[in-house]
């Protein structure tokens, strides 16, 4: 009788975690318009500083012909979602928005800086800390098992208590070499293993692997060994991988994010015996490339692809694709990193799920990149915590092609240094607002500061977009794809502004930071 109850129990465990979807997100990092081909059939809307696409990223020759087969298979089989914003247009606030579902300036770590009422300056701040809900905590609470594998960049202020050394000036360079990580390879597997534990104690991975704690070090066929390692693992129960990949990265203004750039030995915890062959070889990617005409600067996007359709293939391979949610997306562009603009913050977003999400479909709801965790506890049964419901909206009826409820979003907020841009579907208004301090450095140095208050890390935001040292900027999206009118000034746009400037007013009213004039 024991050994039937018990045989029961195990049944009906596996049959509830049969019925959860397993979840595998793809997070890009600094993923252009045109590298990959979804965006193709959208407005084009990403401004370079010609103005165009079709010119290329800083006259360095690049297409917006690139060779993403199992990207552009995603999109065949799944949905497309058009109006897709991140919230926060830098790495670190951009990844707090998707793991925890709340905008940026909700950051605990940001208001240990800056404190509840003041001004704050969201710039590669806020980390995400032990103490605060999240998506994957959230999914471990409904039976998921959890993994990161990839780029971390949501701070180590709450490693404090496991001893944490400073990087070194070689494991902070972009793609080492050999022999410089053969020098620091003790040092450099200290400091992996102490921040890799601090990772797997209170933030909701059960498993922490293959990381990099910055942008240091691009090596997807370790990564990705570590994703294939996860699957296999956890197929007898439903999981969450997070793959926060560390390119593009802006592949077409860093030459050490090509392609040719990194040593396949050389990984954030150390140094490889031999180099893994988990991906197709460089020479292999570039001769694909040259075969379908894609430049060889695009061939990052290839690689990416490629480790992509590995996940892919071991999800088939083990017969879980039916009711696997695959979602692709990116944590922000290259052309408006920083800033309030199309080209930083709207991105595109693919979700796979041939259960339930019919194949060639499209979403042009306006969706942000805070409803994502919601949306996911939510289909996989959870109850969230009320920190995680005070911006996110769940996407789930589009989703499921129930159409858009009838009370979805009429605009969203976007964050990004001292700017605050506010979206709906046809409108764009953003406000550049400063403390007396930076406005001084600015004024001091006009065209070097940008509005965040630091040097403008290269960005070259303002050579993009003409208006781009106004305080207040009005765009109608539907006519000025670029961004380059700005009709902050024009008359018949006065009530336009006055609405989205309310818009603005009560976002800040709901965050715990003043905000210029708005806010109460």
């Amino acid at each position: 009788m024991k050994i039937k109850i018990f045989i029961t129990v195990i049944a009906t465990a596996f049959h509830i975690y049969a019925e959860k979807p397993n979840i595998v997100l793809f997070f890009a990092d600094d993923l252009d318009a045109d590298e990959v081909n979804c965006t193709s059939e959208m407005n084009n809307i990403w401004a370079t500083h010609t103005g165009a696409k079709e010119n290329g990223f800083w006259n360095k020759g690049a297409t917006g012909n690139v060779l993403t087969p199992n990207i552009d298979t995603l999109t065949r089989d799944g949905m497309l979602f058009t109006r897709f914003y991140v919230n926060a247009t830098v790495c670190s606030p951009s990844r707090y928005c998707l793991l925890t579902g709340r905008y940026a300036t909700r950051g605990l770590e940001l208001q240990n800086d800056f404190p509840v009422g003041t001004h704050a300056t969201l710039e590669w701040r806020p980390g995400i800390l032990r103490s605060e809900s999240s998506l994957p905590k959230e999914l471990q609470k409904c039976g998921y098992r959890t993994a990161i594998i990839g780029k971390w960049h949501n701070g180590e202020d709450d490693f404090s208590d496991i001893n944490l050394r400073k990087m070194t000036k070689i494991e902070k360079k972009a793609n080492p070499t050999y022999q410089e990580v053969l020098l620091l390879e003790s040092s450099i597997i200290e400091r992996y293993n102490v921040c890799r534990k601090g990772l797997e104690e209170g933030f909701g991975w059960n498993v922490v692997d293959r990381m990099e704690w910055g942008n240091s070090i691009v090596n997807l066929d370790w990564q990705c060994e570590g994703a294939l390692k996860f699957i296999d693992q956890s197929k007898n129960q439903p999981f969450f991988l997070y793959c926060a990949l560390p390119v593009p990265h802006g592949q077409y203004r860093f030459d050490y994010n090509q392609i040719e750039s990194y040593d396949r030995r050389v990984t954030s915890a150390g140094l490889l015996e031999e180099p893994l062959k988990i991906l197709p070889s460089t020479d292999d990617v570039l001769k694909r490339c040259e075969a379908a005409g894609v430049q060889s600067i695009n061939a990052m996007a290839t690689r990416m692809d490629d480790y992509i359709g590995a996940v892919l293939s071991k999800i088939d391979e083990l017969g879980l694709s039916e009711n696997t949610i695959v979602i692709f997306t990116s944590d922000h562009g290259s052309r408006g990193k920083n800033s309030a603009y199309d080209g930083g913050a709207r991105v595109p977003m693919i979700i796979r799920w041939p259960k339930s999400v019919k194949e060639g479909s499209k979403c042009d709801s306006l969706i942000g990149s805070i409803d994502i965790a919601k949306t996911l506890v939510n289909l996989a049964g959870g109850n969230l915590p009320k920190d995680m419901q005070l911006d996110s909206y769940s996407f789930v009826s589009q989703l499921l092609g129930k159409g858009e409820p009838k009370n979805w979003r009429s605009t969203l907020l976007i964050e990004a240094g001292n700017t605050k841009g506010v979206v709906s579907r046809k409108w764009k208004y953003i406000a550049n607002r400063v403390t007396d301090d930076i406005a001084l450095k600015m004024k001091k140095r006009p065209g070097e500061v940008f509005w965040t208050g630091f040097d403008h890390h290269n960005y070259q935001n303002e050579s993009m977009y003409p208006a781009f040292w106004h305080s207040d900027q009005f765009y109608d999206l539907q006519k000025d794809h670029y961004e380059q009118n700005n009709l902050i000034n024009h008359e018949e746009y006065e009530l336009h502004v006055d609405m989205m400037r309310k818009e603005l007013n009560g976002y800040v009213d709901s965050l715990p930071h003043i905000f210029g004039e708005f806010g109460n």
